[in-house]
């Protein structure tokens, strides 16, 4: 379950509390599709036998959703063929649709290949300004995606609305156990070029006997990089230079807690973010984190006061691997002021408070 798939969840939960809520979503699993209930919540599962550009399900819902009795259609990204067919149908019911944001806007700031720049640049220019003009209220877990939809779209302000980003504070908690006692370094997320898993192995094969004692990587997480980390472990493996690599493939969500509180720090060298759930979740579980300075991520962590903020070089990076691996002091007041940041802000509580206001203006 992604960033954006954690958030729906999460929200949805607290909905059903005042309102029949209902998620349309696909899967890839014939024995999956149906309908089923879960906590109050309605899941609709339809088919998607392909995955474009591995991220974009093909699927077909239009007629459940024009069938359906909702009064808000509550659309979240912009970008899949699912979107797509949900402002048709609020189109056809004359109904009301929020659309959030959860990263992506625009072209990626890395070499996506001619075909697929080509690709993007006209989904974003058809489909995808199709769903955010057909949109009455576009909402964002990000503020510079925000800036980016108004200047791309021209989108006047009075249709925008920030919604931040959201972690569950009762399941994600800290460890009383010191993180110093570990020595292992957490990836957890999409293992795909946005990510900056590329520069990310770089930097491991680049790190020779860099520090005192060996440090583990673990890579939590499925995508095109899989093969290669796979490759990559057994060749460190044979090396033996004082870095090495765990790579556990994808887990449910329920297993994210444990395996945030096992580790000495979270790594984020992502090219392209919005406010990632993931860091949230960190903050959350007391696991410092390591990040480039990309979307929303700097207002979350301050640079050596809330996490560290890396530039994309090695220098960069093995200097703040070495500050999480050493300096006790440091770690303790960063993950507690984190831990804070994330207490007033991010709950799902206080962001169910902010959408419910969206609702109520939006049906009024």
């Amino acid at each position: 379950m992604g960033g954006s798939e954690r958030y729906v969840y999460n929200l949805s939960k607290e909905q059903s509390k005042e309102h029949d809520v209902h998620i349309f979503t696909t899967t890839r699993h014939l024995d999956r599709v149906g309908t089923n209930e879960d906590g109050g919540i309605s899941i609709h599962r339809f088919y998607a036998p392909k995955v474009v550009w591995n991220m974009n399900p093909l699927t077909l819902m239009l007629r459940p959703l024009v069938n359906s009795e909702s009064d808000v259609y509550h659309i979240h990204s912009y970008l899949y063929f699912s979107s797509n067919q949900a402002v048709i149908a609020r189109l056809l019911k004359k109904r009301k649709a929020l659309l959030q944001i959860h990263g992506g806007v625009g072209i990626p700031p890395y070499d996506l290949g001619w075909f697929k720049l080509a690709a993007k640049h006209f989904y974003d220019c058809s489909l995808g300004k199709f769903t955010i003009e057909n949109s009455d209220i576009i909402a964002s877990v990000s503020k510079s995606d925000l800036w980016a939809i108004a200047t791309r779209y021209k989108i006047h302000e009075n249709r925008l609305r920030y919604v931040p980003n959201m972690v569950d504070t009762k399941l994600f908690t800290p460890e009383l156990k010191d993180p110093l006692e570990r020595r292992l370094l957490l990836y957890l997320g999409d293992l795909e070029p946005w990510k900056g898993v590329g520069s990310l192995i770089k930097w491991i094969r680049a790190m020779n006997h860099s520090f005192s004692e060996e440090v583990t990587i673990r890579f939590v997480g499925q995508g095109s990089y899989m093969q290669y980390l796979l490759n990559l472990r057994e060749k460190l493996r044979k090396s033996r230079n004082g870095i090495s690599i765990e790579v556990m493939g994808p887990r449910n969500h329920i297993d994210v807690p444990s395996i945030l509180r096992s580790s000495s720090a979270l790594i984020l060298p992502s090219y392209w973010e919005g406010m990632p759930t993931v860091v949230l979740e960190a903050m959350a579980s007391g696991v410092p984190v390591i990040s480039t300075k990309v979307g929303d991520i700097p207002q979350l962590i301050r640079d050596k006061e809330t996490g560290l903020l890396i530039n994309r070089s090695l220098e960069s990076f093995k200097s703040a691997v070495s500050l999480v691996l050493n300096d006790r002091l440091l770690v303790s007041r960063m993950t507690k002021r984190a831990r804070t940041i994330v207490e007033d802000e991010y709950t799902v509580r206080n962001v169910h408070r902010i959408v419910r206001n969206v609702y109520t203006e939006m049906v009024s």
